[in-house]
Parts: structure tokens; C-alpha cells; sequence
């Protein structure tokens, strides 16, 4: 009989059920998990805070802890807030509506702080959290048509960790709007899908109405259409979209779909980026105009759809580089009415602008996506410019690049947190440097 390898048998250990165990909450980690201890090491527990005494399943390493579930709460901690919808607890759209203020800003700023003390910058530059009230103005949403042709269709977002959607029937953070567009798909359904099928449906509240973006495999056939051009109608959207692979279907345009930067129309590109929450935006416009002050000319790095680009032309010169195609379309549109606006294809995370090409502007800003900017950084590091804002979506990769700039000789004036994904551990975030 052949013998168990030592790692089978630790596998198989792992495995072992253990039996439910009583445990104390006694901190909250950066994802806004409770963290208890069992035989030395910490168990991750969802939607409990400090204080909070449960009995609960000892789940798969995490880490160098374990995933825990929730049996039974026994005690409840202090910090503890009533939810304010529903699904909470099962959705994964939130995961922070059951702790109180105090709490929540320490998880909001939890994960930023400790990722400004691993590369060595003191976090006392992070200035008070900015807050938004919870109303997003864009959302990915899953649709499933299950194999009973009877069975209604789902749709919602995902489950916590898991594949299985959450039949949404209330939503603290959606606009209404949007919101209100739920029911109406989830009737569609029957004419979009076949028995079994999924698809992805992406709203956006834009300046002249409503984008639907609906993503499947399969193009639509006549009743889906016909079902869909209905839809746009009855609920003044303002344009449909279907996407196969990589291939666009306009089903319905009843309106240009448009959205105003500083006064500026950009067209918008089905799917495109947009900042959330509209009254983030409007803060992280104010943010890094505010510390550009009057430096000219200003360069505008993964400028996107022109979010920054516009307001900081109010007062001179901007040169926007981005490296989708579709945006770049639609920026260069815009740029042509506003003649401070020059705009460059160019991806930056392979072709960095660098050296000379940067001498000539007296202040650079960049948003990257969660990846971060590590390439373009470091260019902007070895440059002369002055001032440099940074935006992120990312306080990892945000920090890293932070360093690289603090190594080339710039200092960190302070870091603006923007809570603009409410009741989630997501933050963004406004940072000036300067020489």
C-alpha cells in the first residue's frame, strides 16, 4: 500500500471538520471582516465587530488565518448599526452596513493608512474622509434565465464569494432610475435568453439619459429586439447596446449619449468608464484642480473620457494621453470644441511619457486603473515637474507609486480620502506632491 506524502496528510488535516466554536470579535481587518482567535491564529468573520460574541464554523485558510462563518451571534459589540437593506449579508454589493460611524471610518481608512506605513510614509498627511451619499450612477447587474421556462429570471449582483446572483427587490446605493430599470429586464429576460443562460446588463445614468450595455454570448434575436427597442421607449432610454465577443450591436439610439465634463460633451462610449458617484466626481474635480492651482501647461496622464482634463483647461493649457481607443475617440471629439485640449493615444503602461517629453509642462495628474501607474511613475520621479497629482482607486498600488515619487525628491502635501463606494472597504482618493 503506498504511503501518504506528508503534504496529503496536512491536506487532509486541513480538511477535518472542526466542531463550532465560541468566539470574541476583537478588531476589524481592512476588508471590514471581524477578526477573532482560535488556537493561535485569527479567524475572519463577516458583518461582526469588535466586541460581538458568536458561535461560529472554522472555515478554509485565508491568509495566515482562517475564513470563519457565522452560526450564531450570542453577544452583540457596541459598534453594531442596524442595515438598511435587505439583502444585506448575502449581496455583495455592500459589506460594511452593520457598523457604526466610528467604525466605518476606520475601515475606510484602515487600508490606506497601513498602506502608507509599508513603504514608509507617515499617515498623518491622510487628511478627514470626504463623504457622498450612497447613489451610484452606473452598476454592472447579472441576469440568469434558469432551464424551468416557468421559473421567473434573476437579477442582481453577485453573492458574497460566491457565483450565485442576488434577485434584487431593493438597493440603498442605486440611483432610482436605475433602480427602476430592474423589474422591467428581469420580465425581458424570457425574450433574451434561452432556458439556462446568463448575461451581463450595464447601466449608466449619463448627462442625456440612460446607457444599457447588454453583454451575451449569442447576438439577439428578433424577439429580443423588438422586446428591447420597447423597453428604450417606455423608459426614455437613451441608447441599447448588445455585445457579443467583441462585436457592438446598436439596437437603439433615441438621443446622442453624452456626458458634460466642465461644460464639455464628451460622447460616451457604451461601457465606458465613468467616476460612480457624481458627487464624488465633483469632489475629485475640485481636489486636483485645487492643487494645480494656476501651473500651466498641465499634462493629463489615463485622462479617460476628460474627467479632469476639462476643468483644468479653464485656466490653460492641457495635453490628455490615454490608451483606449474608444475614449480617445471621444475625447479627441470633445477636445476639437474646446481648443485648450490636446489629446495622444498612448498606452501607458508600456510607453511611459518620459524625459523631454515631460519638460515641457509645469504639472502632471494621473489616474490609473487598480493596477497603478508603476511604469509612468517612475518616469515622473526622474523628471523636473513640480507638481504632481495622483487619483486612485487603490491604496496598494497608490502607495507604491507615492514611494517611487517621494524617492525622486518630491513630498507628499497630504492625501484627500473620498468615500465614494459607500458601505463597501473601496476607497478614492486626491494626493498632491510637490518639489
Amino acid at each position: 500500500m503506498r504511503r501518504r506524502s506528508g503534504r496529503a496528510e496536512r491536506n487532509t488535516r486541513a480538511r477535518r471538520p472542526v466542531d463550532p466554536v465560541d468566539l470574541a470579535v476583537e478588531e476589524l481587518g481592512a476588508q471590514g471582516d471581524g477578526i477573532a482567535h482560535w488556537q493561535g491564529e485569527p479567524v475572519f468573520l463577516p458583518f461582526t465587530v469588535p466586541g460581538d460574541r458568536i458561535r461560529a464554523e472554522i472555515g478554509v485558510r485565508r491568509g495566515s488565518g482562517h475564513k470563519g462563518r457565522v452560526l450564531e451571534r450570542i453577544v452583540s459589540g457596541p459598534g453594531r448599526a442596524e442595515p438598511v437593506c435587505r439583502h444585506f449579508g448575502r449581496c455583495g454589493g455592500c459589506s460594511l452596513q452593520h457598523l457604526g460611524a466610528a467604525d466605518y471610518r476606520t475601515v475606510k481608512l484602515g487600508a490606506l493608512h497601513a498602506a502608507l506605513r509599508r513603504v514608509g510614509i507617515d499617515p498623518t498627511v491622510v487628511a478627514p474622509l470626504r463623504s457622498v451619499p450612497p447613489s451610484r450612477r452606473r452598476v454592472r447587474l447579472g441576469l440568469s434565465r434558469p432551464r424551468d421556462p416557468h421559473a421567473p429570471a434573476l437579477i442582481g449582483l453577485r453573492e458574497r464569494f460566491r457565483h450565485g446572483l442576488i434577485d434584487l427587490t431593493e438597493c440603498a446605493v442605486l440611483e432610482p432610475a436605475l433602480f427602476a430599470l430592474v423589474d422591467p429586464l428581469r420580465r425581458l429576460a424570457a425574450e433574451m435568453l434561452s432556458p439556462g443562460a446568463t448575461a451581463e446588463a450595464m447601466l449608466t445614468r449619463c448627462d442625456s439619459g440612460i446607457d444599457l450595455l447588454i453583454e451575451h454570448a449569442e447576438p439577439p434575436g428578433l424577439a429580443a429586439l423588438e422586446a428591447l427597442g420597447t423597453l428604450a421607449a417606455d423608459r426614455d432610454l437613451a441608447r441599447i447596446v448588445w455585445r457579443s465577443g467583441r462585436e457592438d450591436m446598436l439596437v437603439v439610439e433615441r438621443r446622442p449619449v453624452r456626458v458634460v465634463f466642465s461644460g464639455v460633451a464628451v460622447p460616451f462610449p457604451p461601457g465606458a468608464f465613468l467616476q460612480a458617484s457624481a458627487a464624488a466626481e465633483a469632489l475629485l474635480v475640485d481636489e486636483v484642480v485645487g492643487a494645480i492651482d494656476d501651473r500651466q501647461p498641465v499634462l493629463d496622464l489615463y485622462a479617460g473620457l476628460g474627467t479632469f482634463a476639462f476643468a483644468l483647461a479653464r485656466a490653460g493649457s492641457v495635453h490628455a494621453v490615454e490608451g483606449d481607443a474608444a475614449a480617445v475617440a471621444s475625447l479627441a471629439d470633445a477636445a476639437s470644441r474646446a481648443p485648450r485640449v490636446t489629446v495622444e493615444r498612448r498606452d501607458l503602461n508600456r510607453d511611459p511619457l518620459a524625459g523631454a517629453e515631460l519638460s515641457s509642462y509645469a504639472a502632471a495628474v494621473f489616474d490609473p486603473p487598480r493596477a497603478g501607474a508603476l511604469r509612468q511613475a517612475a518616469a515622473l520621479a526622474a523628471s523636473q515637474l513640480r507638481t504632481i497629482v495622483a487619483v486612485s482607486c487603490n491604496p496598494a498600488t497608490f502607495a507604491r507609486d507615492a514611494a517611487r515619487l517621494i524617492a525622486g525628491g518630491f513630498k507628499l502635501d497630504r492625501v484627500v480620502p473620498v468615500d465614494q463606494f459607500v458601505w463597501t472597504p473601496h476607497l478614492e482618493l486626491v494626493a498632491a506632491f510637490r518639489r
